[in-house]
């Protein structure tokens, strides 16, 4: 009998032909049906393996699920996944570390520009019927800003390489895994946040979630930024803490932000964030490249494959469980 795997959400067709080749997918999406969230945690106990993208697994999820061998992430961050409630139980977690980099960064940069220039809403002024109030969205060049990076990962290094030789930007740096000796990009490091913080007119944040990095960005912080300074978020959510960005903002303490990650996804439309001024949001999509999403789905096929076939996988989140 093949083995059963269950893809709650929509991703590319290369992803789904290597899955296919050996197991039996069950895919309602393919098929032009919506289910609830219910509907489908009914279907997680009878699967070999499931690939998710945002869709949550929990501890609760794994306790019903005796014969899930692996779960797969479309994707970098698995904080969506109890990646220590599946190591206890003996379940690797593969997902796709490089598949999304140059798409993230380059969503950042965009993000970057749109900041900078009033894209957004000189738009909609122009929509609206206000050619005259184009005085009012005169913006600045990224040309010889100070940009701060927040992480030097993958998606932090291409950022500071992409601002650096592309815009002509100034790149200021901070990661605690990193030292002089083991970075070799563009950005000069920082020993502090706080350090960093108070030099730059622009902050872009590439961190995984976790303890440490929740709430990173808080009133505390927020208030040693530059009052011209645009904050940028396409990391995880919940590393900025949202109530005090829209507080920033409204008292004119930094000059705009764009986000494309929340804490609560998806976010409401009664949401503080929605009537914020000089905030521009997108919605989770700095990843959504068809060249990056067909890069994830074949990765976590993959990685889904070789473990349900007894070989080692590529990249495993919790590689504990390997040994």
């Amino acid at each position: 009998m093949k083995p059963r795997v269950f893809i709650p959400e929509r991703i590319a067709e290369c992803g789904m032909s290597i899955v296919q080749e050996s197991c039996e997918c069950i895919a309602p999406w393919r098929d032009g049906k919506e289910c609830t969230d219910a509907e489908q945690r009914e279907i997680l106990p009878g699967v070999d393996a499931v690939i998710v993208r945002l869709f949550t697994i929990s501890a609760a999820d794994l306790e019903q699920c005796p014969n899930l061998k692996v779960i797969g992430k479309h994707g970098v961050g698995v904080d969506n996944i109890d990646c220590e409630a599946a190591t206890a139980r003996g379940i690797p977690v593969v997902f796709t570390p490089t598949a999304n980099s140059n798409a993230v960064a380059e969503h950042a940069l965009a993000l970057m520009l749109a900041l900078a220039r009033h894209i957004v809403p000189s738009s909609v002024a122009l929509r609206e019927g206000r050619f005259a109030d184009r005085a009012q969205f005169t913006g600045v060049e990224l040309a010889g800003k100070t940009l701060g990076v927040v992480g030097l990962g993958r998606i932090g290094s291409r950022v500071a390489e992409m601002a650096s030789a592309g815009m002509d930007m100034k790149v200021r740096g901070y990661d605690p895994y990193h030292t002089a000796d083991t970075y070799k990009g563009p950005a000069v490091l920082e020993t502090s946040l706080d350090e960093l913080f108070r030099a730059v007119d622009f902050l872009t944040l590439h961190v995984a979630l976790s303890a440490e990095t929740q709430h990173l960005i808080n009133d505390e912080r927020m208030r040693m930024l530059k009052p011209g300074c645009r904050l940028i978020n396409t990391s995880r959510g919940a590393v900025v803490d949202e109530r005090a960005l829209v507080r920033a903002l409204e008292e004119e303490r930094i000059a705009g932000a764009a986000i494309d990650v929340f804490e609560e996804e998806p976010v409401p439309a009664d949401h503080p964030l929605c009537a914020a001024p000089n905030l521009l949001l997108t919605p989770h999509i700095s990843s959504s490249s068809r060249e990056s999403m067909d890069r994830m789905a074949r990765d976590s096929a993959q990685g889904v494959v070789d473990v349900l076939n007894g070989k080692s996988p590529a990249n495993v989140a919790n590689s504990d469980v390997m040994s």
